[in-house]
């Protein structure tokens, strides 16, 4: 049947003349991003690469003792983490293109494209950021809760833009991280105001919460990032870290992977939190889902700032914009 289906379609491409055959080629090439599996192909590998270099460097060591197995571990995965990174300043940049089938017919950026430029570029802030999540004695994954949107100006079609990504805060439960979409154009746009933003995937909350989103659009609209590049769109992403049904605090898994709020870290010098994780060795995953609740002390997020002062602001304004979106529940 798939060999009929073949020469049916072949008879059909030999019927045809040569400027349609170029035609159907160019329409073909244009949508090429679309097709099926393309999305796999384009976020997928990163996380596939990732295990595989793992998997690779542990055959190199499989012969080795036990003892230096461990200790190869261990090294490993201190440079694949970003030991010493203070969370406010971690940014991730992933370089994009608004082609012809991400646009829609006002030859700009479309909104549901947004979306899907995030996905790749969360599997590799995960990777970048997070990777002792997915080591095999740990096996936590990293679940997306919500994502919601702020469109300031569209971004034409066939523009390069870039997303950078940032961490924006973190509770007892979620993880915040918000992106901007950003593009440097030597033609400087008019400033955005109010009532041209569009927050189609992000209204206004109700009355009773203090998040304003139409002030919070007007405030993001006037200002440009340090480098000089526009901001086309805001996201915000709202995640957790689970290990089998367990919800893990996030400040653990940052701790985890050597975040620190501390001057004076790096791979030389880890965080105490990062080295008082990594020697609990197969107690490690114990910890994670649920010993920590013995601990008199939050060691980690003390690590991290502690769960006031910075964090706790921007907490709020996360937990805010949450807030508001949920209350669209009642109407």
């Amino acid at each position: 049947m798939a060999d009929s289906l073949l020469d049916t379609l072949l008879g059909v491409l030999r019927t045809l003349s040569s400027p349609t055959k170029y035609v159907l080629g160019f329409l073909l090439l244009m949508n090429i991003r679309s097709l099926p599996l393309v999305w796999h192909f384009r976020v997928l590998p990163e996380f596939i690469a990732f295990k595989l270099r793992k998997r690779l460097f542990g055959l190199a060591r499989k012969f080795k003792s036990i003892e230096a197995q461990r200790a190869a571990s261990e090294a490993w995965w201190d440079r694949a983490s970003p030991i010493g990174k203070k969370p406010f300043e971690a940014v991730l940049h992933y370089d994009c293109f608004a082609t012809i089938d991400d646009s829609d017919f006002n030859l700009h950026l479309s909104n549901s494209s947004y979306a899907k430029a995030l996905d790749p570029i969360r599997f590799r802030w995960a990777i970048m950021f997070v990777p002792q999540l997915f080591r095999e004695d740990i096996g936590g994954v990293l679940p997306l809760g919500a994502t919601h949107f702020l469109f300031i100006r569209e971004i034409p079609m066939l523009v390069s833009y870039q997303v950078r990504i940032y961490i924006a805060s973190w509770g007892d439960k979620w993880m915040y991280a918000y992106a901007k979409f950003v593009s440097k154009s030597k033609k400087r746009p008019q400033k955005a105001s109010p009532g041209t933003i569009s927050t189609i995937t992000a209204p206004t909350p109700s009355t009773n919460t203090p998040t304003d989103l139409h002030a919070l659009a007007a405030k993001l609209a006037q200002e440009d990032e340090p480098d000089g590049a526009l901001v086309h769109c805001i996201s915000v992403s709202q995640m957790c870290f689970k290990i089998g049904r367990v919800t893990v605090p996030p400040a653990l898994i940052l701790a985890l992977n050597g975040f620190t709020a501390k001057d004076g870290h790096d791979h030389k010098n880890p965080p105490k939190a990062y080295v008082q994780l990594r020697e609990m060795g197969k107690d490690l995953k114990g910890f994670l889902t649920g010993g920590w609740r013995a601990e008199e002390a939050r060691w980690w997020e003390e690590e991290l700032g502690g769960s006031g002062g910075e964090v706790k602001e921007r907490l709020k304004n996360m937990e805010d914009i949450r807030l508001g979106m949920e209350s669209l529940n009642a109407y």
